[in-house]
């Protein structure tokens, strides 16, 4: 129970000025020297550079994420292990790929084989398809993905629901009620608890799998999961929500899976996320450990990363996706500075201690701009990438988990230091005419450092690696190109003294 209560402190990372920088050197073991390469020229600063604010740098980031549903439960079953041996790479491996290392599985409700078909990957099997009938056998894609997942690195796994089994839903179906209210039948709470603990009991006993948190709620406070939609989705009001979770807490504790805690309660905007943790009694605020919100509404960002902070909850962002606002294409760049703009406005202000994307494979039949890999499901088997692939990249190949991010006075740029590594990052947003960025950097310590690494994701470029360019005594200046991602990786890298 101690190693539970301190994972999930929820501590801030708010800290005087190189405080948490200089903690995460010294854990390294690495000493403290303060000299710059004799070398080094000193930068002439032309406008004002960018400054990082160590004053708000914060170190629970634990890493970045995707959801399985719907795309494990089409590519598990692919045949040519080959394609999704590839795929599997690009996503979770950190050399060959994004280096994505939390994972959401979705218990699926299972739809009522009388309705109509669910999207392409939209109908996960669930494991009760009747009462008192279990099929372990279901779900064999998406767990096959997830344990591939496990295997290239994934070290943090939660379950969640889009929606309780067809039968024990008022509406007969896992899309949703008639008319976008409760779905969920009032002797059945009971019921839905143990068929999501149950899950989770098996994963652990029978895979070696445990699922460090369970949500058994998605997007509860929208209206717009009414019946014959193409997914699963159930509304609960607040009371409700809060009598689901604790149900499932409780079903949790009896049945021993005291490595598996709640989360809540994946609500579409953050201000909705804010509102139910409002209202809900003490009982059901204890019984949440983790807070987790989606990003795509809402404004409440540093209220709901305070009230984490008061409470003593991890905050996740688990849901955010973005298609941009092009016809489909998979070159895109309108869905790459959406995509880049929303983890910097999330990082620096609402802070959370981990970014999950919604799902990293997308149904090229959707012919949308969603997603970073587009794959034919129910199909032939084949794969493109697109440019929110590469911009993820810009992110998540170098600023890794256990990185402390670090806000930056100026709304495109963000950095991170990573003190094993001795790595300093900087990643920049630019939707204007190419411009060059200078970025102060008076007191950090460079060593051997001379010239820093830029990448770069463009209309021409993908995550490519461009000319190094010259570290200054006082800080760098980086060219960027018009629409693009720029990453800069200055490696040798040492904090400033506190």
């Amino acid at each position: 129970m101690a190693d539970r209560k301190q994972r999930f402190s929820g501590r801030r990372g708010l800290v005087l000025a190189g405080t948490v920088l200089l903690a995460l050197v010294a854990a390294g073991g690495i000493v403290m020297h303060h000299y710059k390469n004799p070398s080094l020229e000193t930068l002439v600063f032309q406008d004002d550079p960018v400054r990082l604010k160590l004053e708000q740098s914060y170190d629970h980031f634990e890493g970045w994420g995707t959801s399985l549903a719907w795309w494990a439960n089409d590519l598990g079953g692919w045949e040519n292990q080959a394609k999704v041996d590839e795929i599997m790479d690009l996503v979770f491996d950190p050399v060959k790929g994004l280096g994505l290392n939390i994972v959401r599985y979705n218990i699926g409700g299972g739809e009522n084989p009388e309705m109509k078909e669910l999207r392409p990957g939209g109908d996960v099997p669930g494991f009760q398809p009747k009462p008192g009938v279990w099929d372990w056998e279901a779900d064999a894609g998406q767990r096959s993905v997830l344990q591939s997942a496990i295997k290239r690195g994934v070290n943090i796994t939660e379950a969640f629901s889009n929606s309780p089994p067809y039968w024990m839903t008022i509406s007969g179906s896992v899309t949703g009620a008639e008319d976008g209210g409760s779905n969920l039948r009032e002797d059945q709470y009971d019921a839905f608890a143990d068929y999501l603990t149950e899950v989770v009991k098996h994963y652990r006993d029978t895979w070696g799998i445990t699922f460090r948190t369970l949500n058994p709620l998605n997007e509860p406070s929208a209206n717009w999961w009414k019946k014959g939609n193409m997914q699963e989705g159930s509304h609960f009001n607040t009371e409700q929500q809060a009598a689901m979770i604790k149900k499932t807490a409780a079903s949790l504790r009896s049945k021993g899976l005291d490595g598996t805690v709640i989360s809540a309660a994946d609500d579409n905007s953050i201000d909705e996320t804010m509102f139910n943790f409002s209202l809900y009694d003490q009982d059901t605020v204890d019984a949440v450990q983790q807070i987790n919100t989606h990003s795509y509404n809402g404004s409440r960002m540093e209220e709901l990363r305070a009230l984490a902070d008061k409470l003593g909850k991890k905050l996740w962002m688990s849901e955010y996706g973005t298609g941009g606002s092009e016809p489909h294409h998979h070159e895109d760049m309108t869905s790459v500075q959406e995509l880049a703009e929303r983890i910097m406005f999330d990082l620096k202000i609402m802070q959370p201690s981990a970014w999950v994307y919604w799902q990293a494979v997308e149904d090229e039949g959707a012919r949308n701009n969603w997603g970073f890999i587009h794959a034919n499901f129910n199909g032939d088997e084949q794969y493109e990438m697109t440019k929110q692939y590469y911009a993820m990249a810009q992110f998540t190949k170098y600023i890794r988990p256990g990185a402390v991010i670090i806000p930056t006075d100026e709304g495109s740029t963000l950095a991170a230091y990573d003190a094993k590594a001795q790595r300093l990052v900087l990643v920049i947003r630019n939707e204007r005419s190419a411009e060059s960025k200078a970025f102060d950097l008076n007191g950090w310590d460079y060593a051997q450092t001379t010239s820093a690494q830029v990448y770069q994701t463009s209309p021409d470029h993908n995550m490519q690696k461009l000319e190094d360019i010259p570290v200054y005594a006082n800080g760098i200046e980086v060219p960027i190109a018009d629409n693009s991602i720029t990453t800069v990786v200055l490696e040798g890298v040492r904090p400033p003294a506190a």
